[in-house]
């Protein structure tokens, strides 16, 4: 479910906010019956991120140990654009739950977007004991190295998550982005090429000879 969410959302709004796919389908399973799930579902179509901060915080008043709801509150305040506070409170939530292999990439892209690379660098790593076939973790990692410099790094996050999910959009994306620095050039042209099957439009970034292009250029 989580994976489906990611490959099928819409790729540019997604680059314009990475975490917006993942958080979405991260929330799919929590609540703690199907009234509490769907009162999820309903506050997340409405983008009632105050209105979904109350729920979980009553929750958790009821049982602080439950992790679930230490998840759907860090989502919150990542929505709001509350980031120190979205990576304090996933965090409580890793804590809880060790293994919640949602939480662990949740908790490495709120720490990613807020400019703690390296930390969320050894979280994904750590994500990777929990379930080195997570094609959402790899995607995350290639991200995290990807900003670290480590373009070597990202390269092999990137195609592992495209081999585990052929049709990982966003992951094609950055692995093309890395072919483009580093080579070869057959790989870069046939990874772009698997791009511009998947997403025409995203792949028109990217030039023919190698080079992408500067931006606004194709849009």
């Amino acid at each position: 479910m989580l994976l489906f969410a990611l490959a099928a959302c819409t790729p540019m709004a997604a680059l314009l906010m990475p975490s917006a796919p993942l958080l979405s389908a991260a929330l799919a399973s929590r609540g703690d019956d199907s009234a509490t799930a769907e009162a999820i579902r309903d506050l997340q179509v409405k983008r009632d991120w105050a209105g979904l901060t109350r729920l979980a915080n009553e929750r958790i008043a009821l049982n602080p140990e439950d992790a679930d709801w230490w998840v759907v509150l860090g989502y919150a305040a990542l929505q709001r654009k509350e980031l120190a506070e979205a990576v304090k409170t996933l965090d409580t939530a890793v804590t809880r739950a060790p293994e919640d292999i949602d939480a662990l990439n949740l908790l490495a892209e709120a720490q990613r977007l807020s400019g703690q690379v390296a930390r969320a660098t050894r979280t994904l790593e750590r994500a990777m004991t929990v379930d080195p076939s997570s094609p959402i973790s790899r995607y995350l990692l290639g991200e995290a190295y990807r900003d670290e410099g480590l373009l070597s790094r990202a390269r092999e996050s990137y195609a592992e998550a495209v081999r585990l999910e052929p049709g990982f959009i966003l992951a094609w994306y950055g692995l093309v982005k890395v072919l483009e620095r580093t080579g070869p050039q057959e790989d870069r042209d046939t990874a772009l090429a698997r791009l511009r099957k998947l997403d025409p439009v995203l792949a028109q970034e990217f030039s023919d000879a190698g080079e992408s292009k500067p931006a606004g250029s194709s849009r």
